[in-house]
């Protein structure tokens, strides 16, 4: 088995535990571990509650840095990439559960389609990915925009 198709699968394994652990079965830590260190933040102002708000910002910043790339360069920052998604997910459901709110079916179908994404990911070569990146980026905006709604909804 090839180290991107292994790598494909530990990140979706550790994206679905996060998003399946109910009440009560939560998996010990909903983000998926890496040798980086994950970075612990304030809340941006308007970016939403807690760790998820610095996440949202670093994220925006980080598909900006991707819009454009291309071949070799796009496919050196994909692991990057799916971790930080995946612990952004991550981190968004955590506080939705801290909050006691359920997702809705449009919140639950946008997670899913990103985790689709983190997981179809390493199979792409350069071009595909390439291809499917606008897209990409238009689902993690609308999931970040979801949860900024939904947190301000909250009072948050």
């Amino acid at each position: 088995m090839s180290r991107s198709s292994m790598t494909g699968m530990l990140v979706a394994a550790g994206v679905l535990l996060g998003g399946c652990a109910g009440e009560g079965k939560r998996a010990p830590d909903d983000t998926l571990q890496t040798d980086a260190p994950m970075m612990e933040h304030e809340g941006m102002p308007g970016m939403g509650m807690g760790a998820s708000g610095a996440m949202m910002g670093e994220m925006a910043a980080h598909m900006a840095r991707m819009e454009g790339m291309r071949g070799d360069s796009l496919m050196a920052r994909l692991p990057t990439h799916r971790q930080m998604a995946a612990n952004m997910i991550a981190q968004m459901n955590r506080e939705m559960r801290e909050m006691d709110m359920d997702g809705d079916a449009a919140w639950n179908a946008a997670v899913d389609s990103l985790r689709d994404d983190l997981v179809r990911m390493p199979d792409m070569d350069s071009a595909e990915l390439q291809a499917m990146m606008p897209e990409h980026r238009a689902r993690m905006t609308r999931l970040m925009e979801m949860h900024r709604a939904m947190v301000e909804d909250m009072g948050m």
